[in-house]
């Protein structure tokens, strides 16, 4: 596996579980059921897509910038 490859894998699960971390803390409260409820589910669902969704944008840019060196 080359090296280039390695940095995006370890790009990726690093963004995945930032967003995992990130979402969990923000949708599960209560800690006392072995299962999600709905709300929590639905919160869930919402936050890793606007957390993908702005990292992408993010990388967009980022990639922008770097692509016409400002």
């Amino acid at each position: 596996m080359n090296v280039g490859v390695k940095q995006e894998s370890y790009r990726i699960e690093t963004m995945m579980s930032n967003m995992r971390s990130e979402c969990f803390n923000l949708c599960c409260s209560d800690l006392t059921s072995n299962e999600l409820n709905m709300n929590e589910v639905h919160c869930i669902d919402r936050c890793a897509w606007r957390y993908l969704r702005t990292h992408r944008i993010i990388s967009h840019a980022l990639d922008k910038n770097q692509k016409f060196g400002k």
